[in-house]
Protein backbone atom coordinates (compact mmCIF):
# COMPACT_ATOMS: atom_id res chain seq x y z
CA UNK A 1 0.00 0.00 0.00
CA UNK A 2 1.39 3.20 -1.14
CA UNK A 3 1.92 6.24 1.31
CA UNK A 4 -0.98 8.20 -0.64
CA UNK A 5 -3.41 5.90 0.05
CA UNK A 6 -2.43 5.24 3.95
CA UNK A 7 -3.02 8.88 4.17
CA UNK A 8 -6.09 8.98 2.84
CA UNK A 9 -7.85 5.75 5.12
CA UNK A 10 -6.06 7.86 8.24
CA UNK A 11 -7.50 11.34 7.69
CA UNK A 12 -11.15 9.41 6.63
CA UNK A 13 -10.27 7.52 10.44
CA UNK A 14 -9.56 10.75 12.51
CA UNK A 15 -12.65 12.00 10.04
CA UNK A 16 -14.72 9.06 11.19
CA UNK A 17 -13.64 9.68 14.85
CA UNK A 18 -14.40 13.15 15.42
CA UNK A 19 -17.55 12.43 14.09
CA UNK A 20 -18.29 9.75 16.73
CA UNK A 21 -16.87 12.29 19.26
CA UNK A 22 -19.12 15.23 18.46
CA UNK A 23 -21.93 12.45 18.20
CA UNK A 24 -21.46 11.45 21.61
CA UNK A 25 -21.02 14.97 23.05
CA UNK A 26 -24.32 16.32 21.62
CA UNK A 27 -26.04 12.68 22.38
CA UNK A 28 -24.73 13.41 25.88
CA UNK A 29 -26.11 17.30 26.41
CA UNK A 30 -29.50 16.18 24.63
CA UNK A 31 -30.41 13.13 26.81
CA UNK A 32 -28.68 13.78 30.28
CA UNK A 33 -30.02 11.12 32.70
CA UNK A 34 -31.13 13.78 35.27
CA UNK A 35 -31.37 17.07 36.24
CA UNK A 36 -30.27 19.02 39.02
CA UNK A 37 -30.79 22.55 41.24
CA UNK A 38 -29.37 23.54 44.22
CA UNK A 39 -31.30 24.15 47.57
CA UNK A 40 -32.09 27.54 48.13
CA UNK A 41 -33.12 28.91 51.56
CA UNK A 42 -35.92 31.83 51.16
CA UNK A 43 -38.75 33.44 52.24
CA UNK A 44 -41.87 32.90 50.64
CA UNK A 45 -45.04 35.18 51.10
CA UNK A 46 -48.36 33.11 50.33
CA UNK A 47 -50.29 35.73 48.60
CA UNK A 48 -53.79 37.23 47.16
CA UNK A 49 -54.90 39.47 44.87
CA UNK A 50 -58.20 41.64 44.92
CA UNK A 51 -59.28 45.38 44.15
CA UNK A 52 -59.76 47.20 47.42
CA UNK A 53 -61.80 50.00 48.46
CA UNK A 54 -60.68 52.87 50.94
CA UNK A 55 -62.41 53.76 53.57
CA UNK A 56 -61.11 56.98 55.88
CA UNK A 57 -62.66 59.58 57.86
CA UNK A 58 -62.94 62.40 55.17
CA UNK A 59 -63.76 65.20 56.06
CA UNK A 60 -64.59 67.94 53.18
CA UNK A 61 -63.53 71.52 53.34
CA UNK A 62 -66.44 74.17 51.88
CA UNK A 63 -65.34 77.67 51.97
CA UNK A 64 -66.57 80.21 50.22
CA UNK A 65 -64.33 82.61 48.32
CA UNK A 66 -63.79 85.07 45.34
CA UNK A 67 -60.61 85.14 43.88
CA UNK A 68 -57.69 83.11 42.81
CA UNK A 69 -57.15 79.75 45.17
CA UNK A 70 -53.07 79.13 45.93
CA UNK A 71 -52.36 76.27 47.89
CA UNK A 72 -50.20 76.28 51.08
CA UNK A 73 -49.67 72.76 51.12
CA UNK A 74 -49.13 69.83 48.33
CA UNK A 75 -51.35 66.94 48.76
CA UNK A 76 -50.66 64.33 51.13
CA UNK A 77 -49.07 66.67 53.39
CA UNK A 78 -49.96 66.51 57.08
CA UNK A 79 -51.32 70.14 58.66
CA UNK A 80 -52.60 70.91 62.24
CA UNK A 81 -56.00 71.83 63.27
CA UNK A 82 -55.88 75.85 62.06
CA UNK A 83 -53.17 75.96 59.63
CA UNK A 84 -53.12 77.76 56.64
CA UNK A 85 -53.90 75.42 53.67
CA UNK A 86 -54.51 77.78 51.23
CA UNK A 87 -54.60 81.81 50.01
CA UNK A 88 -56.70 83.89 47.97
CA UNK A 89 -55.62 86.40 45.62
CA UNK A 90 -57.60 89.50 43.64
CA UNK A 91 -56.35 87.88 40.77
CA UNK A 92 -53.89 85.34 39.01
CA UNK A 93 -50.23 87.82 38.66
CA UNK A 94 -51.13 88.48 42.73
CA UNK A 95 -50.87 84.84 43.15
CA UNK A 96 -48.01 84.10 40.61
CA UNK A 97 -45.79 86.53 42.17
CA UNK A 98 -46.51 85.78 45.55
CA UNK A 99 -45.44 82.26 45.24
CA UNK A 100 -42.09 83.17 42.84
CA UNK A 101 -41.56 85.19 46.27
CA UNK A 102 -41.53 82.58 48.32
CA UNK A 103 -39.23 80.38 46.08
CA UNK A 104 -36.71 83.52 46.14
CA UNK A 105 -36.56 83.59 49.90
CA UNK A 106 -36.21 80.04 49.93
CA UNK A 107 -33.04 80.49 47.21
CA UNK A 108 -31.51 83.38 49.50
CA UNK A 109 -32.06 81.34 52.63
CA UNK A 110 -29.73 78.32 50.77
CA UNK A 111 -27.24 80.53 49.21
CA UNK A 112 -26.63 82.42 52.66
CA UNK A 113 -25.61 79.14 53.72
CA UNK A 114 -22.75 79.19 51.37
CA UNK A 115 -21.14 82.80 52.34
CA UNK A 116 -20.53 82.08 55.63
CA UNK A 117 -18.06 79.64 57.31
CA UNK A 118 -17.85 76.32 56.51
CA UNK A 119 -17.66 73.41 58.91
CA UNK A 120 -16.08 70.22 58.59
CA UNK A 121 -19.27 68.29 57.75
CA UNK A 122 -20.15 70.84 54.59
CA UNK A 123 -17.02 70.95 53.47
CA UNK A 124 -16.51 67.10 53.29
CA UNK A 125 -15.86 65.90 49.78
CA UNK A 126 -17.19 62.86 50.91
CA UNK A 127 -19.93 63.91 52.55
CA UNK A 128 -21.06 66.32 49.93
CA UNK A 129 -20.60 63.51 46.91
CA UNK A 130 -23.11 61.01 49.42
CA UNK A 131 -25.99 64.85 49.38
CA UNK A 132 -25.93 64.91 45.66
CA UNK A 133 -26.20 60.97 44.98
CA UNK A 134 -29.07 60.79 48.19
CA UNK A 135 -30.85 63.84 46.29
CA UNK A 136 -30.91 62.58 43.28
CA UNK A 137 -31.52 58.89 43.94
CA UNK A 138 -34.97 60.35 45.94
CA UNK A 139 -35.57 62.57 42.95
CA UNK A 140 -35.92 59.27 40.60
CA UNK A 141 -38.01 57.52 42.99
CA UNK A 142 -40.96 59.72 43.82
CA UNK A 143 -40.86 60.98 40.00
CA UNK A 144 -41.20 57.22 39.47
CA UNK A 145 -44.10 56.79 41.84
CA UNK A 146 -45.67 59.67 40.10
CA UNK A 147 -45.43 61.74 43.29
CA UNK A 148 -44.37 64.88 43.00
CA UNK A 149 -44.80 67.00 46.25
CA UNK A 150 -41.76 66.73 47.64
CA UNK A 151 -39.58 66.97 44.17
CA UNK A 152 -39.54 71.19 44.94
CA UNK A 153 -37.87 70.49 48.15
CA UNK A 154 -35.31 67.54 47.00
CA UNK A 155 -34.33 69.96 43.69
CA UNK A 156 -33.70 72.15 46.64
CA UNK A 157 -31.67 69.95 48.49
CA UNK A 158 -29.72 68.77 45.38
CA UNK A 159 -28.83 72.37 44.18
CA UNK A 160 -27.32 73.10 47.84
CA UNK A 161 -25.05 69.95 48.06
CA UNK A 162 -23.81 71.34 43.52
CA UNK A 163 -22.74 74.67 45.23
CA UNK A 164 -21.23 72.94 48.14
CA UNK A 165 -18.93 71.23 45.40
CA UNK A 166 -18.64 74.11 43.42
CA UNK A 167 -17.28 76.05 46.84
CA UNK A 168 -15.02 73.56 47.71
CA UNK A 169 -13.09 72.57 44.01
CA UNK A 170 -12.62 76.44 43.75
CA UNK A 171 -15.20 77.04 40.82
CA UNK A 172 -17.42 79.40 42.83
CA UNK A 173 -16.53 81.51 45.91
CA UNK A 174 -18.42 83.17 48.49
CA UNK A 175 -18.77 86.13 46.85
CA UNK A 176 -20.27 84.64 43.80
CA UNK A 177 -23.11 83.61 45.69
CA UNK A 178 -22.99 87.25 47.78
CA UNK A 179 -23.54 88.99 44.29
CA UNK A 180 -26.35 86.24 43.41
CA UNK A 181 -28.23 86.53 46.83
CA UNK A 182 -27.67 90.70 45.94
CA UNK A 183 -29.55 89.91 42.77
CA UNK A 184 -32.17 87.94 44.65
CA UNK A 185 -32.93 90.61 46.88
CA UNK A 186 -32.86 93.35 44.04
CA UNK A 187 -35.52 90.96 42.46
CA UNK A 188 -37.95 90.55 45.37
CA UNK A 189 -37.71 94.09 46.24
CA UNK A 190 -39.25 94.69 42.74
CA UNK A 191 -42.08 92.14 42.97
CA UNK A 192 -42.88 93.31 46.65
CA UNK A 193 -43.58 96.95 45.36
CA UNK A 194 -45.70 95.13 42.34
CA UNK A 195 -47.70 92.13 43.64
CA UNK A 196 -51.13 91.95 45.79
CA UNK A 197 -50.94 90.44 48.98
CA UNK A 198 -53.10 87.67 49.83
CA UNK A 199 -56.82 88.92 50.77
CA UNK A 200 -58.01 85.82 53.00
CA UNK A 201 -56.42 82.42 54.24
CA UNK A 202 -58.21 79.01 54.41
CA UNK A 203 -57.20 77.22 57.69
CA UNK A 204 -57.48 73.59 58.25
CA UNK A 205 -60.60 72.79 60.72
CA UNK A 206 -59.38 69.66 61.67
CA UNK A 207 -55.63 67.96 61.92
CA UNK A 208 -55.09 65.09 59.29
CA UNK A 209 -53.74 64.59 56.03
CA UNK A 210 -54.38 67.03 53.18
CA UNK A 211 -56.37 66.57 49.62
CA UNK A 212 -56.90 68.86 47.40
CA UNK A 213 -58.88 66.83 44.86
CA UNK A 214 -62.52 64.72 45.51
CA UNK A 215 -63.20 61.92 44.28
CA UNK A 216 -67.24 62.03 44.86
CA UNK A 217 -66.53 58.81 47.72
CA UNK A 218 -65.50 61.37 50.25
CA UNK A 219 -69.12 60.08 52.05
CA UNK A 220 -70.20 56.76 49.80
CA UNK A 221 -69.58 54.98 53.62
CA UNK A 222 -70.07 55.84 57.48
CA UNK A 223 -66.72 55.43 58.80
CA UNK A 224 -69.13 53.69 61.52
CA UNK A 225 -70.99 51.21 59.16
CA UNK A 226 -67.90 49.84 57.02
CA UNK A 227 -67.63 46.72 59.40
CA UNK A 228 -70.70 46.03 58.33
CA UNK A 229 -70.24 46.42 54.58
CA UNK A 230 -71.63 43.24 52.66
CA UNK A 231 -70.15 41.96 49.26
CA UNK A 232 -73.10 43.13 46.95
CA UNK A 233 -72.40 47.05 48.70
CA UNK A 234 -68.77 46.50 47.89
CA UNK A 235 -69.10 45.48 44.38
CA UNK A 236 -71.25 48.39 43.96
CA UNK A 237 -68.82 50.70 44.97
CA UNK A 238 -65.85 49.35 43.01
CA UNK A 239 -68.17 49.33 39.68
CA UNK A 240 -69.88 53.01 40.58
CA UNK A 241 -68.90 55.28 38.06
CA UNK A 242 -66.73 58.55 39.83
CA UNK A 243 -69.21 61.84 39.67
CA UNK A 244 -67.35 64.87 41.24
CA UNK A 245 -69.10 67.79 39.47
CA UNK A 246 -71.31 68.13 42.01
CA UNK A 247 -68.82 68.37 44.12
CA UNK A 248 -66.66 70.20 42.60
CA UNK A 249 -69.32 73.15 41.87
CA UNK A 250 -70.03 73.91 45.17
CA UNK A 251 -67.72 75.60 47.29
CA UNK A 252 -65.40 72.40 48.42
CA UNK A 253 -61.82 73.54 47.76
CA UNK A 254 -60.38 69.77 49.56
CA UNK A 255 -60.80 67.57 51.93
CA UNK A 256 -59.02 66.13 55.22
CA UNK A 257 -58.27 62.62 56.26
CA UNK A 258 -58.33 63.61 59.71
CA UNK A 259 -58.38 59.84 61.53
CA UNK A 260 -54.98 57.76 61.11
CA UNK A 261 -57.23 54.07 61.12
CA UNK A 262 -59.01 53.30 58.02
CA UNK A 263 -60.11 50.45 56.04
CA UNK A 264 -59.62 48.42 52.90
CA UNK A 265 -62.76 46.62 51.62
CA UNK A 266 -62.12 43.88 49.54
CA UNK A 267 -64.21 40.54 48.05
CA UNK A 268 -62.71 37.02 48.06
CA UNK A 269 -63.99 33.73 46.89
CA UNK A 270 -64.26 30.97 48.53
CA UNK A 271 -60.84 29.21 47.68
CA UNK A 272 -59.49 32.63 48.73
CA UNK A 273 -60.75 32.41 52.07
CA UNK A 274 -59.02 29.26 52.19
CA UNK A 275 -55.78 30.70 52.67
CA UNK A 276 -57.43 33.15 55.39
CA UNK A 277 -58.48 30.72 57.84
CA UNK A 278 -57.15 31.44 61.07
CA UNK A 279 -55.29 34.38 60.12
CA UNK A 280 -55.85 37.77 61.65
CA UNK A 281 -53.03 39.66 60.81
CA UNK A 282 -51.86 40.61 57.05
CA UNK A 283 -49.07 42.57 55.62
CA UNK A 284 -50.90 45.02 52.11
CA UNK A 285 -49.10 45.81 49.05
CA UNK A 286 -50.53 48.28 46.91
CA UNK A 287 -47.48 49.31 43.97
CA UNK A 288 -49.75 52.59 42.81
CA UNK A 289 -49.98 54.16 46.21
CA UNK A 290 -46.91 53.06 48.51
CA UNK A 291 -43.59 51.28 47.96
CA UNK A 292 -44.14 49.72 51.95
CA UNK A 293 -45.73 46.76 53.63
CA UNK A 294 -48.69 48.04 55.27
CA UNK A 295 -49.63 46.07 58.06
CA UNK A 296 -53.10 45.26 58.47
CA UNK A 297 -55.86 42.77 60.88
CA UNK A 298 -58.82 41.72 59.58
CA UNK A 299 -61.38 43.93 61.32
CA UNK A 300 -64.46 42.21 59.48
CA UNK A 301 -65.61 39.15 57.16
CA UNK A 302 -69.38 38.53 55.56
CA UNK A 303 -70.23 36.08 54.23
CA UNK A 304 -72.57 36.27 51.16
CA UNK A 305 -74.42 32.61 51.29
CA UNK A 306 -75.83 33.35 47.73
CA UNK A 307 -72.85 33.36 45.74
CA UNK A 308 -70.39 32.09 48.52
CA UNK A 309 -68.43 35.21 48.49
CA UNK A 310 -66.74 36.74 51.44
CA UNK A 311 -66.39 40.59 52.16
CA UNK A 312 -63.41 41.30 54.02
CA UNK A 313 -62.58 44.61 55.98
CA UNK A 314 -59.41 44.98 56.84
CA UNK A 315 -58.14 47.83 59.30
CA UNK A 316 -54.82 49.69 58.88
CA UNK A 317 -53.08 52.15 60.79
CA UNK A 318 -50.50 53.01 58.59
CA UNK A 319 -50.59 55.81 56.62
CA UNK A 320 -48.65 58.27 54.42
CA UNK A 321 -49.58 60.82 51.40
CA UNK A 322 -49.59 58.06 48.90
CA UNK A 323 -52.37 56.21 50.97
CA UNK A 324 -53.84 59.56 51.56
CA UNK A 325 -54.97 59.71 48.13
CA UNK A 326 -55.91 56.10 47.66
CA UNK A 327 -59.23 54.83 46.52
CA UNK A 328 -60.20 51.91 44.45
CA UNK A 329 -56.48 49.96 43.66
CA UNK A 330 -55.67 46.37 42.59
CA UNK A 331 -53.99 45.46 45.81
CA UNK A 332 -51.63 42.41 47.08
CA UNK A 333 -52.28 40.26 50.49
CA UNK A 334 -49.40 38.78 52.14
CA UNK A 335 -51.31 36.38 54.18
CA UNK A 336 -48.32 34.34 55.71
CA UNK A 337 -44.46 34.36 55.13
CA UNK A 338 -42.72 30.52 54.94
CA UNK A 339 -38.87 30.51 55.28
CA UNK A 340 -36.90 27.26 54.57
CA UNK A 341 -35.39 24.98 52.09
CA UNK A 342 -37.19 25.76 48.56
CA UNK A 343 -37.61 22.44 46.81
CA UNK A 344 -39.58 22.19 43.18
CA UNK A 345 -42.80 20.28 43.13
CA UNK A 346 -42.05 18.31 40.82
CA UNK A 347 -38.88 16.84 42.91
CA UNK A 348 -40.98 15.35 45.47
CA UNK A 349 -41.04 11.46 45.64
CA UNK A 350 -42.82 8.74 47.24
CA UNK A 351 -40.77 6.24 48.28
CA UNK A 352 -41.34 3.14 50.55
CA UNK A 353 -38.15 3.36 52.88
CA UNK A 354 -36.50 0.10 55.06
CA UNK A 355 -35.17 1.41 58.28
CA UNK A 356 -33.60 0.03 61.31
CA UNK A 357 -35.14 0.03 64.80
CA UNK A 358 -33.43 0.98 67.65
CA UNK A 359 -33.42 0.99 71.30
CA UNK A 360 -33.74 4.02 73.84
CA UNK A 361 -29.95 3.65 74.47
CA UNK A 362 -29.84 4.06 70.49
CA UNK A 363 -28.54 0.71 70.38
CA UNK A 364 -29.41 -1.70 67.42
CA UNK A 365 -32.03 -3.73 68.22
CA UNK A 366 -31.73 -7.72 67.10
CA UNK A 367 -33.93 -10.58 66.41
CA UNK A 368 -33.43 -14.05 67.75
CA UNK A 369 -31.06 -14.46 64.75
CA UNK A 370 -28.40 -11.48 66.19
CA UNK A 371 -29.87 -9.95 63.34
CA UNK A 372 -30.71 -5.76 63.21
CA UNK A 373 -34.59 -5.43 62.69
CA UNK A 374 -35.75 -3.71 59.95
CA UNK A 375 -38.86 -1.67 59.51
CA UNK A 376 -40.39 -0.62 56.40
CA UNK A 377 -42.16 2.49 56.10
CA UNK A 378 -44.50 3.70 52.93
CA UNK A 379 -45.09 6.12 50.90
CA UNK A 380 -42.45 8.90 52.84
CA UNK A 381 -41.95 11.76 50.94
CA UNK A 382 -38.20 13.36 49.98
CA UNK A 383 -36.02 14.11 47.26
CA UNK A 384 -32.83 12.39 45.43
CA UNK A 385 -30.15 14.35 46.11
CA UNK A 386 -26.85 13.93 43.84
CA UNK A 387 -23.54 13.45 45.91
CA UNK A 388 -20.52 13.27 43.87
CA UNK A 389 -21.61 10.61 41.13
CA UNK A 390 -24.47 8.50 43.01
CA UNK A 391 -27.52 9.38 44.09
CA UNK A 392 -29.64 9.00 47.46
CA UNK A 393 -32.77 9.90 48.09
CA UNK A 394 -33.55 11.65 52.12
CA UNK A 395 -36.67 12.44 53.57
CA UNK A 396 -38.40 16.13 53.35
CA UNK A 397 -40.31 17.96 55.77
CA UNK A 398 -42.56 20.17 54.74
CA UNK A 399 -45.95 22.27 55.57
CA UNK A 400 -46.50 24.47 52.90
CA UNK A 401 -46.60 24.72 48.93
CA UNK A 402 -46.37 28.40 48.03
CA UNK A 403 -45.79 29.17 43.81
CA UNK A 404 -45.03 25.79 43.11
CA UNK A 405 -42.11 25.29 45.78
CA UNK A 406 -42.25 23.01 48.88
CA UNK A 407 -40.62 24.53 51.86
CA UNK A 408 -38.71 22.44 53.50
CA UNK A 409 -37.24 22.63 57.28
CA UNK A 410 -33.68 21.72 57.59
CA UNK A 411 -33.68 21.92 61.64
CA UNK A 412 -35.99 19.33 62.82
CA UNK A 413 -38.88 19.29 65.65
CA UNK A 414 -37.99 16.22 68.35
CA UNK A 415 -41.36 14.91 66.42
CA UNK A 416 -39.97 15.04 63.19
CA UNK A 417 -37.16 13.04 64.17
CA UNK A 418 -38.69 10.83 65.36
CA UNK A 419 -40.21 10.22 62.40
CA UNK A 420 -37.07 10.73 60.45
CA UNK A 421 -36.38 7.08 58.56
CA UNK A 422 -33.36 8.20 56.05
CA UNK A 423 -30.29 8.96 57.29
CA UNK A 424 -30.61 13.03 57.10
CA UNK A 425 -33.19 15.46 55.72
CA UNK A 426 -32.04 17.78 52.98
CA UNK A 427 -30.05 20.72 53.79
CA UNK A 428 -28.78 23.76 52.12
CA UNK A 429 -26.91 23.79 48.77
CA UNK A 430 -27.92 20.15 48.13
CA UNK A 431 -27.90 19.46 44.40
CA UNK A 432 -31.88 17.96 43.92
CA UNK A 433 -33.15 15.88 41.28
CA UNK A 434 -36.03 17.40 39.56
CA UNK A 435 -36.17 15.67 36.32
CA UNK A 436 -35.07 12.14 35.60
CA UNK A 437 -36.19 8.66 35.59
CA UNK A 438 -35.56 5.08 36.92
CA UNK A 439 -34.16 6.63 40.29
CA UNK A 440 -33.05 4.64 43.11
CA UNK A 441 -30.31 5.20 46.25
CA UNK A 442 -26.60 4.57 45.42
CA UNK A 443 -27.66 5.24 41.11
CA UNK A 444 -24.66 6.17 39.38
CA UNK A 445 -25.21 9.62 37.21
CA UNK A 446 -22.93 11.56 35.03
Amino acid sequence: MNSKKIRKFAAMAIAILVLIYVGYQVYTIRHKEITTETAMYASVSDTLQTKGFAVRKESVIHEAYSGILSYHVADGVRVSKGEAIADIYASESDAAAQNQLASIDREIENLSLLTGPSDYYASNPSVIGTQIYTALGEILVEARQNDFSKIASLKEELQTALNRKQLLTGDESGEDYEQRIAALQSQRDSLVASAGDKVDVISADTAGYFVSSLDGFENAVDIDQVKKLTVTEIRTLQEKQENVTSEKKTDAIGKICSDFNWYLACVFSESDMVKLEGITNVYLEIPFASTEQIPATIAASNKDKSTGETAVIFECSYMDPGIALLRNESIQIDVKTYSGVLVRKEALRFRDVAYTLYDEDGEVILDDAGNPVTKIEKDVMGVFVKYGSTLKFVQVFSDKTVNGYAICKTELSEEDRDRLVTDSTIQLYDEVVTEGTDLYDGKLVR
